[in-house]
């Protein structure tokens, strides 16, 4: 059977997992293999073919941009209006149809609540023995330790979320983080004070608290198939709530996602979820997108090679009708700035983005003469910036990568997490650099043609010098 769908054919990897309706599965899928076109063509077969309530069909991404993307192109197709959810959209309508009451916090109160506990001005006299000295509160080291603090409750919040989870942590701690996981539960404490005094919840208490719901009071939707794209930055208190949607109503579940593209493992997303998902939603299937239409075949091969050095992730050979002899330039420079202007000027492309390990990479490349709100403006080329965590699910005509050093805040990252984090932190990075090796296929993988490496020749990058070592023949090598 062929699917149309936006007007390209679907292949025939394509075609079988828009057709499976008949069990629980996982789509497993290559950067540029049409995710979005396969779950178009798979609600299309829904509705067209099954005569499926297009309202039966429940479909969350991540972003609101993703959700606003798939919810035009389901429009495009099928000319009827669905709504695409992230889960926190999901939740808030949940906790709408059942009548709860709520304000959304400002992101930044834990944050707020934290500062003001640690340096005494909470009206508690708690934590004022903890710090002694003007000077230390006005550290770098007093930042990070509230730094810390706050990612370690986000971790909790997106993985365990139960206060008496804390007990349990305390009991497994060592006597040196003792003190510190009393503190940080006697912070949490009082932020959950501070958020119910004034009536408040955060972004996991929407979720939290729409699972129970769902859990005590059921749900009055009649959804008979689930489509989450993403999947592999799913949290466990996400997994939660779609778990107990699919005990209410018993729909099937298709997850798309990619594992070499999980890189938000510091927001609480773990890739257990999607390596597990066929034990945790037994019984499943397991299908591939193995072709991608974006990347030429030779970097596809360079990019898949190298992520998977880590031994987590799920083997698979992707291919591409695309041919493009060495993908790969690297752009030696010796004067940073000089030299950046040099590269634009040597790959003058209008369809170039720029991408780096941080949002103010940017600044270090070139003059703020030339950047206006991260989109470059040279001659006569406005030419934009995206962090790679920005970047993904985007492509463009050819990429220019920067902050490859061999520093502490480049690609990789070389910055330690706090020791701490790992009583929060549900998966283990098991292999040096995991996820900083997935952050970069995302990088390498979003060029249609070339991908240039804009690399200090006295300090390169240890990602550049084993690319080097392994996949020179695909390399080309220019000293601006």
């Amino acid at each position: 059977m062929k699917i149309e769908v936006l007007g390209h054919t679907l292949d025939e990897e394509q075609t079988k997992a828009a057709l499976e309706n008949t069990t629980n599965t996982i789509i497993i899928a290559g950067a540029g293999s049409g995710k979005s076109l396969t779950m178009v063509g798979k609600i299309k077969y829904l509705v067209k073919s099954l005569h499926v309530n297009l309202n039966d069909i429940l479909c969350i991404t991540f972003t609101n941009d993703a959700a606003l993307s798939l919810q035009k192109k389901i429009k495009q197709e099928l000319n009827l209006e669905n709504k695409v959810y992230t889960f926190h959209k999901l939740a808030l309508e949940i906790l709408k149809s059942h009548h709860i009451s709520y304000q959304i916090c400002e992101d930044n109160l834990l944050d707020t609540v934290i500062s003001e506990i640690l340096t005494s001005t909470y009206p508690s006299k708690y934590f004022r023995h903890l710090f002694f000295t003007k000077n230390y509160l006005k550290s770098k080291a007093f930042q990070n330790y509230q730094k810390t603090i706050s990612r370690f409750i986000k971790l909790y919040l997106s993985n365990y979320y139960n206060i008496n989870e804390f007990d349990n942590i305390i009991k497994e701690s060592s006597p040196k983080d003792l003190g510190n996981i009393k503190i940080i539960k006697k912070i949490y404490e009082i932020y959950l004070l501070e958020k119910q005094s004034q009536n408040l919840i955060d972004f996991d208490d929407m979720i939290y608290k729409a699972t129970s719901l769902v859990n005590e009071k059921g749900l009055n939707k009649t959804y008979k198939y689930i489509i989450i794209d993403e999947y592999q930055d799913t949290s466990q208190v996400r997994e939660n709530l779609i778990k107990a949607i699919i005990n209410k109503t018993n729909a099937l579940i298709t997850v798309v996602g990619d594992d070499f593209q999980s890189i938000y493992r510091f927001s609480g997303c773990d890739l257990n979820n999607f390596l597990l998902f066929t034990k945790n939603f037994s019984p499943a299937k397991a299908l591939y997108l193995t072709s991608t239409y974006r990347n030429s075949k030779e970097l596809i091969s360079i990019a898949g090679s190298f992520v998977m050095k880590n031994p987590r992730q799920i083997k698979k050979e992707l291919t591409s009708p695309k041919s493009i002899s060495k993908p790969l330039i690297i752009l030696y420079y010796k004067n940073i700035k000089t030299d950046f202007i040099k590269a634009l000027n040597l790959i003058n492309s209008p369809n170039l983005m720029v991408l780096g390990r941080n949002n103010l990479d940017i600044y270090e490349a070139i003059e703020s003469k030339y950047l206006h709100d991260n989109l470059i403006t040279y001659n006569h080329n406005h030419i934009y910036y995206k962090t790679i965590h920005k970047s993904k699910g985007l492509e463009e005509d050819n990429i220019l990568i920067i902050n490859l050093t061999n520093n502490s805040n480049s690609l990789p990252s070389k910055i330690k997490e706090e020791a701490i984090l790992k009583y929060v932190l549900t998966s283990k990075d098991n292999y040096p650099y995991e996820e900083e090796r997935r952050l970069f296929y995302v990088a390498l993988t979003r060029t249609k043609n070339y991908c240039y490496l804009f690399v200090d020749k006295k300090n390169p990058s240890i990602f550049i010098t084993e690319l080097l070592k392994d996949y020179s023949k695909f390399i080309t090598i220019i000293n601006l």
